[in-house]
């Protein structure tokens, strides 16, 4: 999710998109330019698309992560990107993708659900909350606007189930801003601070393990119920990792984790 800067708003590209600010899209089979947009992308991955993906293809995060995932760490950046890996050919497809469309269609990621929108938190005046808008801008080759069905930035999500992957997309677009400034005190994103910071958002599996096999909770307070249900549920431990990484990174307090 891009962060928008109130002096780059105007320049963005696309027709803007607010609240009840309307667009015409629909995606079949019927078109011709069906499945050519899921060839050549920068796809960036947030944390809960990563989540509901290995659940889908039945793997551990780490596994997913080292078959399908290229991390990038962009100069002048303190946290590293994470984009879904396309095939080295030249057609550069989606791992994902078959003749009939999308293989994890049901698990497919946030920006995948949001096409042909891109989503964007505007920050206007200092100590404002930031608005989410959109920006409706297909590829010259996407047909989908010619047809008759009209959306809302609302009414369009909950066409594609894209409600829950939208609220955590926009969690993780809180936490990543943090590291527009260098937190890690020479260490750099590389270093051990970074490492668990990563793992705690993207690395569910390897979160878990740390958690139980760690002095974690020696060092941490955690309700028990909290603590029983991240030792089940991947989203509710993606939840409490960006806790976490806000308190072990920045010092930030929370209610459902406190050092002992």
């Amino acid at each position: 999710m891009k962060t928008i800067p109130d002096d780059m708003l105007a320049q963005l590209p696309g027709q803007c998109l607010r609240n009840s600010d309307r667009f015409r899209f629909r995606c079949h089979p019927g078109l011709a330019c069906f499945n050519r947009c899921c060839h050549n992308l920068n796809l960036f991955l947030y944390p809960y698309d990563v989540i509901r993906l290995k659940q889908n293809l039945g793997m551990r995060s780490d596994q997913f992560i080292d078959r399908y995932v290229d991390i990038v760490l962009r100069e002048g950046n303190h946290f590293p990107d994470v984009l879904l890996r396309m095939a080295t050919d030249r057609e550069q497809a989606c791992p994902f993708l078959s003749d009939a469309g999308c293989t994890v269609y049901p698990d497919r990621p946030d920006t995948c659900r949001a096409f042909p929108v891109e989503h964007g938190l505007h920050y206007g005046e200092p100590g404002t909350p930031p608005e989410r808008i959109g920006f409706f801008r297909p590829p010259a080759f996407c047909l989908g606007g010619q047809g008759p069905a009209e959306w809302t930035l609302a009414t369009w999500a909950q066409d594609q189930n894209a409600e829950e992957h939208h609220k955590m997309t926009l969690k993780w677009a809180g936490l990543k801003r943090l590291f527009d400034q260098d937190p890690w005190q020479g260490q750099g994103p590389n270093g051990p601070r970074g490492r668990m910071a990563f793992m705690a958002t993207y690395n569910m599996d390897e979160f878990r393990e740390f958690l139980q096999s760690s002095s974690f909770l020696n060092r941490y307070k955690v309700k028990k119920d909290l603590l029983n249900r991240i030792r089940r549920d991947d989203t509710t431990l993606l939840r409490f990792g960006m806790v976490w990484v806000k308190l072990f990174v920045w010092g930030i307090p929370s209610k459902k984790i406190r050092p002992r």
